[in-house]
Formats: C-alpha cells, sequence, structure tokens
C-alpha cells in the first residue's frame, strides 16, 4: 500500500515534475541551453554551483555569472557542439559565487527537434577540483621523490668512486686499498676502477690491500680472483697484502687455488715485492 501511494504522489508531478525531482536528487550540476547559450533547464546541483536559485537563472547565460574569459571558453565549447552536432567533454575551470575556483569535468551533448536538427544541448559538470588537487599533490611527490633518488643515486656514484680509489704508488705500481663490505655492485665497480687505471697508467703490478675487509667468505674470495685474473689478461700481475688471522683460516677452507697470487702480510712487503719485481 506504501508502495503504491508513493507512486501516485510522484505520478501527480507530472512528466516534467518527476524528471525535474530526478535530476534535483544527482549532486552534479545538470543544465540545458538553447542555441543562445541561455540556460533553459537546471537541476538543484547547478544551482548551487553558480550560487542563484534556479528562478535567477533560467533564461540568463553564462556571460552573466562566470568572469568573461571562462564565459568565453564554455560557448566555444559550445558553439562546436552545435555546429558538429557532436558531444563532447573537456576539463574546464569555474569561479564559483563564493570566490573558489573549480575544476569540472564538462560533458555536452547535442539535442536534436523533430527534423533532426540540433536545437541546443544538455551537460553536466561534475567538479573534479579535490581530485585534480590530489593529482597535483601525486605528481609533486612523485617529481621530488624523483629528484631526490637522482640526487641519492648522483651521491652514491660518487661515494662509490671514492670507495674505490686506484693510487699509483710508483712509476708501474698502483695500489688498490679495499675498506667495508663488498657487494656485487660494489665488486664490479672495483674490478671496473682497476682495469681503467690498469689501462691508464700501463701498470705492470697491482697491490690489493684487504686490510679493511671486515671478512672474507667464497663470494668474496671469487671477486678477488676474477679481479686479479682480469688483471693478468692486461699484463698486470697482483700482489694481495693485508691478510689476517681470521681471513686466513677462512680462506684455507675454500676450495679455490690461490697458488698464482702473491701474499704478503702487510703493504710494506708488497711494495717491496713489487719494486724487487719491477727491476727485474
Amino acid at each position: 500500500m506504501a508502495l503504491s501511494r508513493s507512486t501516485l504522489d510522484l505520478t501527480a508531478l507530472g512528466p516534467n515534475g518527476l524528471l525535474q525531482s530526478v535530476i534535483d536528487t544527482l549532486p552534479d550540476a545538470i543544465f540545458v541551453k538553447d542555441l543562445e547559450h541561455r540556460w533553459i533547464a537546471l537541476n538543484l546541483g547547478f544551482c548551487k554551483l553558480i550560487g542563484h536559485p534556479y528562478e535567477a537563472l533560467l533564461g540568463r547565460s553564462d556571460t552573466d555569472f562566470w568572469p568573461a574569459e571562462q564565459a568565453e571558453i564554455f560557448w566555444r565549447y559550445d558553439d562546436e557542439v552545435f555546429t558538429s552536432g557532436v558531444a563532447q567533454e573537456n576539463e574546464e575551470v569555474a569561479t564559483g559565487a563564493d570566490g573558489v575556483t573549480h575544476t569540472l569535468w564538462t560533458r555536452k551533448f547535442p539535442m536534436r527537434g523533430a527534423d533532426g536538427q540540433v536545437t541546443g544541448l544538455s551537460g553536466i559538470c561534475i567538479d573534479i577540483t579535490s581530485i585534480r588537487r590530489r593529482l597535483q599533490e601525486a605528481e609533486r611527490l612523485e617529481a621530488e621523490n624523483h629528484e631526490q633518488k637522482t640526487i641519492i643515486n648522483a651521491q652514491t656514484a660518487m661515494l662509490d668512486q671514492l670507495a674505490v680509489p686506484v693510487i699509483q704508488l710508483w712509476e708501474g705500481i698502483l695500489l688498490l686499498p679495499l675498506v667495508g663490505a663488498i657487494s656485487d655492485r660494489r665488486a664490479g665497480q672495483i674490478l671496473e676502477s682497476l682495469l681503467q687505471a690498469i689501462r691508464r697508467d700501463g701498470a705492470r703490478i697491482v697491490i690489493l690491500d684487504i686490510t679493511g675487509v671486515p671478512y672474507m667468505d667464497a663470494t668474496v674470495a671469487s671477486y678477488l680472483v676474477r679481479t686479479i685474473q682480469a688483471a693478468e689478461l692486461l699484463g698486470c700481475q697482483s700482489i694481495l697484502v693485508g691478510i689476517g688471522p681470521e681471513i686466513a683460516r677462512t680462506l684455507v677452507t675454500l676450495d679455490m687455488d690461490f697458488r698464482r697470487i702473491l701474499t704478503r702480510g702487510s703493504l710494506q712487503s708488497g711494495l717491496e715485492l713489487a719494486l724487487q719485481r719491477l727491476r727485474r
């Protein structure tokens, strides 16, 4: 019975009243314009956007309420729909009665008479101000993060270069002091820095000082072996110095051939050996 009474109440509004009631329930701004850009139908959402009642807007146009530069854009989009007869959607900026600038996503659809000719348009505006603000904030944060990553990467590259210095101790003798843990990435940098220095200086001997390496496992040892082998391919012999008791105990447990690698306990003794071999 309640459903029947409700249906009778809506029917009593008539077709036009029922349609107006429906569009007034929608929060988005809805409007209808004739070919003179005059509003001939509106909903409460549109009235709220502009800040004027229905009676004050009906028969009026954008130029009566919006800034001239904004109204000009609205009319230009209107004319494109009138001329082409094709629906369009655009992002528009409108300053409301409260002085707040709103970003609107507006969709406009041509309306046609019985003869098929365009007689006006209907439109719906969705206020995307908060969405646009969030997107802009996200873009700003992304740009800041990208800039920070660029700075961090540049700083990391600079620190890596500083952390892998190749020093010319003597003509034909290079020193590569290794300090800290050796990761995969750092191992590649060590190898690249050393090979470039060997080619640049024409070095015959390189002293690898591992005094500052905190620990030595199979992975780190394999890095050293590959580095030494690569140096040999360029005609440069390697001397490994700075092996402490802990690293020595670790190395003897590894299944690797260190027989071709010259070793000395200290940098001084390693340099003495290097000078002796240069004199040969």
